[in-house]
């Protein structure tokens, strides 16, 4: 009986034993994980940064020799920038997975302005001076000028903010969250030159 005892425990054990090796090698490894989780967010624009902007818009058309009288027109337009990272484009991403250390180095494309947007609701003229012998400005002449002014904001928001860093500081965060409840231990994001 104490033998027909021993040899259930042992058994048991053995299936134990046998059933956590197979649910281990069932398991996705890190690199599964990563992938199949890079997917959710791989076709799209990750918009990590949105600042409030004002910009002034102002054109200063003066006389020529043939016109008589000056024009000025000045308009404060709001809205709002987005900036981030894309990566809906191919090759986006590099990810360098060492499985034993669980350590990933994680290269995204450099962030960028992904949405400048000025509703025309938020856009006002404050100012318009038209001398009598002169045209006031027409539909074309407005929205060219506002065209102009959002080409501006876009360069300007780069040139003159931390917009961009802030975008990758973010993205950051949000992929070392991620990375870790995966299980990876060392991470290291970088960024491709913009």
């Amino acid at each position: 009986m104490k033998t027909l005892l021993r040899t259930a425990v042992a058994l048991s054990l053995v299936g134990l034993t046998s059933c956590d090796m197979l649910s281990k090698k069932d398991e996705p490894s890190l690199t599964d994980n990563f992938n199949q989780k890079i997917q959710s967010v791989s076709s799209a624009e990750l918009g990590s940064v949105e600042c409030k902007i004002c910009k002034v818009i102002k054109a200063d058309d003066k006389a020529e020799w043939y016109k008589f009288g000056d024009r000025k027109i000045l308009f404060e337009c709001r809205g709002t920038v987005k900036a981030g990272v894309d990566l809906g484009e191919s090759n986006s991403y590099k990810a360098d997975i060492n499985e034993e250390e669980k350590s990933i180095t994680l290269t995204l494309p450099a962030a960028k302005i992904l949405a400048i947007n000025l509703s025309p609701e938020n856009t006002k003229m404050v100012y318009e001076k038209v001398s009598k012998t002169r045209f006031d400005f027409n539909a074309v002449e407005r929205t060219e000028l506002l065209r102009q002014g959002e080409a501006a904001i876009k360069h300007d928001i780069t040139k003159e903010t931390d917009i961009l860093k802030e975008a990758e500081k973010n993205t950051t965060s949000f992929f070392t969250a991620m990375l870790s409840q995966l299980g990876f231990k060392q991470i290291t994001i970088k960024y491709k030159e913009g």
